[in-house]
């Protein structure tokens, strides 16, 4: 039993207060928020896209609920870190934006790098059990590592899904900690989702130095993905599996792929970096995701988290 309840946000810097989280998670959050954070206090609000903006019905939402949350916040400055060039087109007609991939964050020593050679997998999907993620594109991938969970209420999908890979390892859960590893077991990762948001796994797979099988699609994982280490597949198993054969027989040197993704993060988390700087007075850490949907520590939750209170 936790002895605390927090909002999902992390409080980048406390005065004046900077608090990043996800947009969603703070919008459909507003009355708890208000509850929260003093009213009339000096505040920054940091919102990172998790699903495409590009899609009309989202960015709708998301201006409508913005909306709400100004006239909830009066005197908040509300930014969004857009993943797509084309979502700062779209939301810029409503709310700062910037373009600043949720990927930028990772923290690069997390994640070990791949060595040279052939791998144990040709293939590895890092992604939850649910419709959206299409895990049918990789049913004719021979050697293939499945990492994902699902919700309670797909279970029944999940073991379907699952049931069409008898030839692959599906593992339910990897810990953080342990993700790097697996990813460096595998060929190339997969993204194959036709919507969504950055898709932090196509970041991981970078920093690992591992080339990508993608899809078309929209939510901006494709902002950070070095252009040479990307190969574009239809939207069907056998182009996937011949993408994916492309990259067991014609590898790319690990450390090229890391340096080159480095090298298209650095400039958009250093201009989050500096615009936060002209918030507070001074830098502000950006700890590995922004800490936001991240296990933390008992005394870094307390120190930054936001307790949720009761009515």
């Amino acid at each position: 039993m936790k002895m605390f309840d927090y909002l999902p946000a992390y409080i980048l810097n406390h005065s004046p207060k900077i608090i990043a989280a996800f947009e969603m998670d703070f919008l459909r959050n507003l009355p708890a928020f208000q509850m929260a954070v003093p009213r009339g206090e000096k505040v920054t609000f940091v919102l990172q896209l998790g699903w495409s903006a590009e899609l009309p019905e989202v960015a709708s939402e998301l201006e409508s609920r913005l909306t709400e949350a100004k006239s909830a916040f009066p005197e908040a400055r509300f930014i969004i870190l857009a993943n797509a060039p084309a979502e700062v087109e779209i939301i810029k007609n409503f709310c700062e934006v910037y373009l600043a991939s949720h990927n930028a964050f990772l923290d690069p020593g997390r994640y070990p790098l791949a060595r040279a050679g052939r791998r144990k997998f040709d293939a590895l999907y890092i992604a939850r059990i649910t419709p959206f993620k299409r895990h049918e594109l990789a049913e004719k991938i021979t050697k293939l590592h499945l990492i994902g969970s699902c919700s309670e209420k797909e279970q029944a999908y999940c073991t379907q899904t699952i049931a069409r890979f008898p030839h692959a390892v599906w593992s339910r859960k990897v810990p953080s900690f342990l993700i790097g590893r697996k990813i460096c077991e595998a060929a190339c990762g997969l993204a194959l989702s036709a919507v969504e948001g950055a898709m932090f796994s196509c970041g991981e797979y970078s920093l690992c130095g591992v080339p990508v099988v993608n899809t078309r699609n929209r939510g901006g994982r494709d902002t950070l993905l070095p252009d040479f280490a990307v190969r574009y597949a239809e939207d069907n198993a056998e182009s996937v599996a011949e993408n994916v054969a492309h990259w067991v027989d014609d590898p790319i040197d690990p450390a090229e792929i890391r340096e080159a993704f480095l090298r298209l993060a650095r400039p958009q988390k250093e201009l989050v970096r500096e615009l936060l700087a002209g918030i507070a007075g001074k830098q502000v850490e950006l700890p590995h995701k922004l800490n936001i949907r991240c296990r933390l520590l008992p005394h870094t939750q307390w120190m930054h988290g936001i307790r949720r209170k009761s009515i």
